[in-house]
């Protein structure tokens, strides 16, 4: 009122609603995402496979599959096939790999000494 610039305040209104709209479409986008189920962005499932492949005694890995808990939680469950007698440590290291690299914190893992063939649903490799 007193510079008389009666835009200013119309255009801080409006800057201050773009910026809560475009926040908004982000977490929208994120809650939608969740709701679905979606693969979070970190835990890309080509590279997880990938990297359970190089392990040490691992010989195969099929039925990954990963989903949100949450927006920061991400689980996972995998059959592997191993050779090596103590599936315990097998597990263990599987287990804190996937959480130290890709942020997955609650794994699944089934230990196989042969591929489970028919009964699996799908083959990554």
């Amino acid at each position: 009122m007193l510079t008389g610039w009666t835009w200013l305040d119309p255009a801080v209104a409006l800057a201050v609603s773009l910026a809560i709209a475009v926040t908004a479409a982000g977490l929208f986008r994120e809650a939608l995402h969740l709701s679905l189920d979606g693969v979070p962005d970190r835990a890309d499932p080509g590279e997880v496979t990938a990297w359970l492949a190089r392990q040490d005694g691992i010989r195969d890995v099929h039925d990954l599959h990963i989903w949100p808990l949450s927006t920061t939680r991400t689980a996972r469950a995998v059959h592997v096939v191993s050779g090596a007698q103590d599936t315990d440590a097998v597990l263990l290291d599987l287990a804190e790999g996937l959480e130290h690299g890709f942020g997955i914190a609650h794994s699944t893992i089934q230990v196989e000494h042969e591929p489970c063939g028919a009964g699996c649903l799908q083959t990554i490799k």
